[in-house]
Order: structure tokens, then sequence, then C-alpha cells
């Protein structure tokens, strides 16, 4: 038999999108903006693990001594966040995951924290959870792991997962997550024995145009095609992380600005970059709310 906490090569079990319900077999929590993270945890030692299975373990130096929130080896699942003003905030973990420098790292580590969820235990002394079902997995989770400043355990209800979603939704959060209660963890598979209920949208846009400071690339302008017409939707700020350079090469190929509503400061693009953007909603005079800029589609 596999000893997967020896291999350590799991692949997170994935989520499929669908409209909010209520049923008795499953059981309801919160989607957390960030990035998903298997962790190994053994005597003295911590592993962090991407959803594809990059070691990113030096990347987030304050979640070293994760290890001492448990007394046996064990493998979790969970979410990596940094808190925002309103919640998690996936700009601000965005820049965390994306910073290579130890010593910037070291910096953003004072003030954007990165946090560990949990909200799942796969494995623990030696024996694999995998096969055990959900709501039992629930169970071990709450006894054998320690919450501290760095880990906390996901919280979950049994009933009322379209009230949840209604709340999560009001307060700007990603959505919520539902999940049958005597659901296996299946590696690396995506069934509808969990699924996600989205507060957030995301959609490809063409990138229109962009605006420089400094002579930097600070935000771009995105929009549709209706009409044989260039409808903008707004400006979306770039993360200042980011690798602009490129962005350069789609600025000799201006678009007539006399297809776009009007925008100061704007440098014109022919509209063959897309960019996928995060966003609440689109208001009456198409502005892009809470947008956040995911990542150029070429």
């Amino acid at each position: 038999m596999k000893d997967i906490f020896t291999q350590k090569n799991v692949l997170p079990m994935l989520l499929k999108q669908t409209k909010p319900f209520d049923n008795a077999r499953y059981l309801y929590e919160m989607k957390f903006d960030g990035y998903r993270a298997i962790v190994y945890l053994a005597k003295d030692k911590t592993v962090i693990k991407s959803r594809n299975n990059n070691d990113v373990t030096n990347l987030y130096p304050e979640l070293k001594n994760l290890y001492k929130c448990t007394k046996e080896k064990c493998i979790l699942d969970g979410e990596l966040i940094v808190m925002g003003e309103n919640g998690p905030d996936f700009f601000k973990m965005q820049k965390r995951g994306r910073m290579k420098n130890q010593t910037k790292i070291k910096e953003a580590m004072i003030d954007n924290p990165v946090i560990y969820v949990a909200f799942d235990i796969l494995y623990y002394n030696n024996k694999d959870l995998t096969d055990t079902p959900l709501i039992k997995r629930k169970e071990y989770l709450k006894k054998y792991i320690k919450e501290n400043d760095n880990l906390i355990i996901s919280k979950y209800i049994i009933k009322g997962g379209t009230k949840l979603f209604k709340e999560i939704k009001k307060q700007g959060l990603e959505g919520v997550v539902a999940k049958k209660m005597d659901s296996p963890y299946i590696i690396g598979k995506r069934t509808d024995l969990w699924v996600k209920f989205k507060a957030v949208k995301e959609k490809d846009f063409l990138v229109l145009g962009y605006k420089k400071i400094n002579n930097v690339v600070k935000t771009i302008v995105v929009g549709m095609e209706k009409n044989n017409k260039y409808i903008s939707y707004g400006e979306v700020n770039l993360p200042n992380f980011l690798d602009q350079k490129f962005i350069d090469n789609y600025a000799k190929q201006n678009i007539s600005p006399s297809k776009i509503l009007p925008l100061e400061n704007i440098i014109w693009l022919k509209p063959k970059l897309k960019a996928t953007i995060r966003f609440k909603e689109i208001t009456a005079n198409n502005n892009l709310r809470h947008a956040v800029f995911m990542k150029f589609v070429d």
C-alpha cells in the first residue's frame, strides 16, 4: 500500500460549480479567497505544497512552525489567505504568492502575514483517512489539530446553505462550499460530492487600452465588443509586481477612440489581448464593482 505522507504528491479534491441549494446530506462552509495548499506536518518539519504539487514552503516562513499544531504526522487540506479590511484579500495573497526575494518576503510577513485555513485532514498518525467519511474527518480535524495565530480550522454548518450564501454575498465574500457529509476524499478529481456557490464572478474581457504613470503601466481598460462597437467597463488596477513589459507590444496597434466610451489619458490598443477579471457585478453604468485583475489571456 502506498504511503501518501511519504510520497507527498497529493493533489487536492476539486469542486464543481452550481447554484445554491439546501440538502440535509451536505455540510456548508465559507469559500476562502486564497491559494489552495496541501500541508504535511511531522516532528520539527512543515512542508507546504501548492495545488499543482509544487513545494512553496519557503515562500511562507511565518508558517514554518505549523507542525507544532499536531502531535503526530498528518496531512491537511486548506487555503492560504491574507486578511484585508473586509475578509480574505486575494490581491494581497496573490502578491505574497509571487514573491521570491527572501528579504522582501520577511518584510511582507509583518504587514501581510499568511494564515492557513485547514478544512480537511487526509492522514493522521500513520493512517490514511481519504476513505473515511468527511464528517468523521472533520471531527478528527477538530480533535487533533490545535489552532494558533497562523492556523485556523474552517467552521461549517449542517443546514441553511442558501441562507449562508446570501449572507456571504451580502458581505462581498467569495462564496460557499457544499460537501456531502459521507464523501471520501477523492485525490485530484472534480466531482459533485463537493460543489461551490460563487458570489463573485470571473470573465475574460478585451483589453482596450492602458494608462501609464511614471512610465509604469498602472491600469488597463477592459471591455467587450457589441454591435461592432467597443464598450468600456472601466479601469482595473494592475498588480505592481506584474511583469508589464510585453503590453507595450500592443501600444502601436491603436484602435479608434470613437468606438469607446471616453476616458482620459488612455493609450488605446487593438483589442487582441484579453484579461481575466474577478468582479462582484456590472453596474448600470457599465462599471465593474470590486474588480480584481487575475491574469492576461493572449
